[in-house]
This record gives structure tokens, sequence and C-alpha cells, in this order.
């Protein structure tokens, strides 16, 4: 059963700031972004002269305008956390924890967007075979939900009061909820849960099937639909107001179409006939006349703008084949026919990087699972690696300085920050500064049946892990940190990562310009973090559950404070990657 985060329990801003993993400085900066105008408008121009470029509130969020798919619409601004990424979708997860908790209807079953296990296909399916159909949209859905009503929100669910306004504030910019925070969709589908109720039972006294993906609402019968003008009622006597121009009515024999897909088979839906005969058309050209050739005959000549059509190509591919199984094989393999012929590959700049190198550190660790020894292998990655020896040195100088400190203060002092030597109160003290610094933490582990297997092992591990964290760190330097091993020779790890480096250049997959391996020992303070994580993750995973009633155990508690901090966990003998959509659960439920 997933932690229930009760966010009734906080009671001050000092405590709203632990639980958001941030300090004071970043959530002032948050409350007082000023959203920049639209980039090339008058008002821009204007707005870029007065504001400072290098304040940490100018940078905080990026804009976003992207035309509509029809120009008279204007533009969709979506906004992107340049530097609390991690921050807001640890929020959003416990958002949606805690609006199961407080929120009766939370999640309502006619809601399919932003769900694990919910998508357009689960939406359009509801509607399959339908004989009818009504297809509406809310106006400015995001835009229109204010920050006093997700304040109001909280307040209803029993929030503090000073906690609420400034959790209103941290997710909301310029008094909006702002499409592309991560905390965005798990509030929009709260607030509409009294609308998709009051929907919901209508259309089920009508006969009529009722589904909402976003703020695309859809009604399908086989008979009579609910009038347009009702529909209005329920959505203006709720803050919202109906998009005139989007309502559409259709019927099978027509483009008859829910969140993009046709539902006149009533077995399941399908990718419409158009986009797939468009898809077959161009993957056509693409293996008649080259990738190239392809787009310089429809005048695309730069290699930036192919790349885009490359990668665009590659998504349509996987969106049919997700979409019609029995199109799979074909659309897949004449896409990697033409990519193979060409020497292309889809590729995806990554954002935000400023020029700090990355660092990673590793380290590992030894569990057992069904009597069976296990070896995992924990990353840190970082781009501020000297606050983090910083902040790890002072949690450590505390402890020793605390003339009453419990434990072995001289085995602390000698081997530094480390999971196995700490009291319990060293550790929670440092698991709590983890949860406020900059870093991801990956994880994988396997079966390391005997002593001879290890080093193989080991480098099976890196070797899971160290292909996407290199090529996150395209164009910077990536500086590895591993704690020294006498089980597996350092020649071993320089080659594979030497080799996985090589891998991605050949490739010309994205890659760092250069990287650097060094080892050290304890109490080396960069390995600090991946030795706790490994640490707290044994100790959860190896966790007994309590009885039903009964406070949680500190084990789990643990975990569950740097749990939004592990991006991947992934175990090797099951092939199965976990995360936080998909979270890691106890080896002993």
């Amino acid at each position: 059963m997933a932690y229930p985060f009760d966010l009734r329990r906080i009671q001050s801003r000092a405590a709203l700031i632990r639980a958001l993993g941030i300090d004071d400085e970043r959530l002032d900066a948050v409350i007082a972004f000023d959203p920049p105008p639209r980039f090339g408008s008058p008002e821009h121009a204007e707005h870029s002269a007065n504001a400072s470029l290098f304040s940490q509130a100018a940078m905080l969020f990026l804009r976003h305008d992207i035309p509509k798919s029809n120009p008279n619409r204007g533009y969709r601004t979506v906004w992107e956390p340049a530097f609390l990424k991690n921050e807001y979708k640890a929020l959003a997860r416990r958002l949606d924890s805690f609006f199961r908790l407080a929120l009766n209807g939370y999640p309502h079953d006619r809601a399919f967007g932003y769900y694990p296990g919910r998508n357009i296909r689960e939406n359009a399916q509801a509607h399959a075979g339908h004989k009818h159909l009504l297809a509406l949209d809310i106006t400015s859905f995001f835009p229109s939900i204010s920050a006093e009503r997700i304040e109001a929100l909280f307040a209803g669910l029993g929030v503090e009061a000073e906690v609420a306004k400034l959790l209103s504030r941290f997710v909301t910019i310029g008094g909006a909820l702002p499409l592309g925070l991560p905390t965005s969709p798990a509030l929009s589908n709260a607030i509409l849960v009294p609308l998709d109720i009051e929907l919901q039972a209508m259309a089920e006294a009508k006969g009529v099937t009722y589904s909402r993906y976003a703020d695309d609402l859809s009604f399908s019968s086989d008979g009579a639909l609910p009038d347009v003008e009702v529909i209005r009622g329920y959505i203006e006597r709720h803050g919202f107001e109906l998009a005139e121009a989007k309502t559409r009515r259709s019927k099978i024999g027509q483009a008859h179409y829910v969140t993009g897909l046709s539902i006149s088979d009533p077995i399941r839906p399908h990718v419409p006939r158009a986009r797939k005969r468009i898809l077959r058309q161009e993957l056509y050209y693409a293996g008649k006349f080259g990738i190239d050739g392809h787009f310089a005959h429809l005048g695309i000549n730069s290699s930036q703008r192919v790349q885009e059509e490359v990668n665009r190509l590659d998504g349509l591919v996987k969106f049919v084949a997700h979409h019609e199984p029995s199109l799979s094989g074909s659309l897949k393999n004449d896409w990697a026919t033409a990519l193979r012929a060409s020497g292309m590959r889809p590729s995806f700049a990554p954002k935000n990087q400023h020029r700090s190198p990355f660092h990673l550190f590793i380290d590992e660790a030894e569990f057992v699972r069904g009597g069976k020894k296990v070896l995992a292998l924990g990353m840190a990655v970082t781009q501020h690696a000297r606050r983090i020896v910083d902040e790890t040195r002072e949690v450590l100088a505390a402890t020793l300085e605390d003339l009453w400190a419990a434990g072995d203060v001289g085995a602390i002092e000698r081997r530094g920050m480390h999971f196995a030597d700490a009291t319990e109160d060293l550790r929670l003290d440092y698991v709590r500064r983890l949860e406020q610094m900059p870093f991801e933490g990956f994880v994988a582990f396997a079966t390391c049946a005997a002593p001879t297997d290890y080093q193989a092992t080991y480098l099976r591990l890196l070797n899971a892990l160290i292909f996407r964290r290199l090529k996150a760190a395209e164009s910077q330097a990536a500086i590895l940190c591993f704690e020294e091993n006498d089980k597996v020779s350092r020649e071993a790890i320089k080659a594979c990562v030497r080799d996985a480096h090589d891998a991605l250049r050949q490739a010309r997959d994205r890659h760092p310009l250069m990287i650097d391996v060094q080892f050290v020992s304890k109490p080396d303070m960069r390995v600090s973090v991946p030795d706790f994580l490994l640490g707290v993750l044994g100790k959860y995973l190896q966790s007994k559950p309590v009885a039903e009633g009964k406070p949680e155990s500190r084990e789990r508690l643990m975990f569950e404070r740097v749990r939004d901090k592990l991006r991947v966990i992934a175990d090797l003998d099951h092939g199965t990657e976990y995360s936080r959509r998909r979270p890691i659960e106890p080896w002993n439920p």
C-alpha cells in the first residue's frame, strides 16, 4: 500500500519547506516569479530590459509558446521548471496520494487523463461502437483554475490556512494553474471531481456514456445525447466555460473520434485511416529515397530541422504501432531499415543544462533476498558536487561536536558519513538533509551467486546504469567517482565506462565531451550519498509490514523520505525498472 502523504499534518511554513525538499530562498523565488511575456512580443523587449536575466527568480521556469493547430487560436503556453523539476515531480506524487486520502471521489472513474493505467485509448474504449457522439472542450482549462481556487481546495480538505496559501502559490504561475508543471494534472483532476460526479450522474440517468480526458468531455450513446445547453449549465456552475468552436457531433460513418482515435469499431479504437495512410506514405519515400532525400524533397535541409522531423516520424511510428498491434511489426521494421540506411536515429537534446560538469558518485552494497546474496550499485548524479560535500560535512561535524552523541564516535570520525557506522540519530539527520540536496539517485541490483561472480555482476550493474547517465551529460564533462573496491579491478571499471562512452560517440548519440574516472575511499564525502541511498533502500526492501492500525516502521518511513530522489531502481534479475510511477515494494510484504 502506498504511503499516505497527509498534508494536513503540516502546520507551518518551515514544515512545508522541509516537505517540499527546498529552502526559504527557493520558495520565495517561486512566489516572486514574474512571468515573462511571449518571446518576440513588444512587451517581451520591455520586460527583458527591466528584468535581471541572472536572478534566480527570472530563471526558475522556461516559457514555451506553442502555436495551436489552428493559427487563428493563437498560442498554448507551456511552463517548464528549470531547476526544480524533481521537486515538482515529487510534490505531484504526494498531491495524488493526499487527494486519494482526503478527497472523496478522487480519482473519478470517468477521468482518464494523467492517471497511471489510464490513457487516450482507455478513454476512447469507453465509447467504442456507440452510434452517436458529442464532444466538447473547456476553454482555457488550466489557466482558468486560479491560485485562489486551489487555496480553497486545500483549505476545504483541512490544510492549515498559511500552508494552503503557500502551496497554492508554489503550484501556480501568474495566479493560475500552468500547463507543463508536473503538479498541474493532479490539481486539475481534484478541482474537477465535483463536476465529474454531476456529469456522470446526469449521463447515467439518460443512458449515456461520459468520460473526460483533461479538458475534453465526451458523451456517447446509441440513442439521444444530452443537450449542449444542459451541459453548459453544469460547466458554468463550476467556474468554467465551453469552447464553442470545438463542440462537435458525429455518428458512425463520419469522423467519429474520441481523443484522436476512431470509435466506429465496437471492439476497440483505431488510429484514423488518414493518419495511417500518411505514415505509410512517409515510410515508403524514406525507404526509397533515403531520409535526407525525402525531407529535402519537402524543402527541409538543415540538420536541425531534419533531426526534428526524424524525431517526429519516430514518435508517429511508435504511436500507431502502440494502438494498432497488427501493424506494429511492419511499421517498426520499415522505419528501422530507413534509419539504418541513412545512418540516423532519433535524438533529443538535453534541456536547461548549465555548464557545470556532471558528477557521478558510485558505491555498492549487498542485500539478501530469499536467502540469496544480492549485489546493488548506487549512483548519485549532480551538477552541484561542492554543495553536496559541504552539506555532508556539516551534518557529520554536528555529530562529532555533540558531547552527548550516541554510538562509536571514533568509528564515525574515521569512516566519515557511512551508513553502517552511523547511529539512528545520525542516519535520520543525514536523510533529512538528502531530501533537500540537488541530485538524482539511480540503483541497479542483481543476484551474485558466488564470490567468483562479484566482478562480473558489478560490471553488469554498472553497464545497466552508465549509458543513460552519460547520454544525459551531453556536451558537459562527466566526472565519475567510484568507491574503491578490492573485488573489482580499476581497469575493468574504466574499460566499462570507456566502452559505453565510445559506443555512444560512434553511434552519434548524445554523450559528454570528456570523461574522468576517479577512485576514492571513505571518509571521502562524495560517496556518502550513494552509500546512504543503498543503506536506506536495503533496510526498506527487507522490512516487514506492521499490523493494521499500528505506526509504520522506521525503515519504511526513512525510505519514504528519499523515495522521490531515486529516479530508477532496476532489478536485473527480473528485468523490471521501478520509478515514481511504478514504486518498488519491500521484499517481505
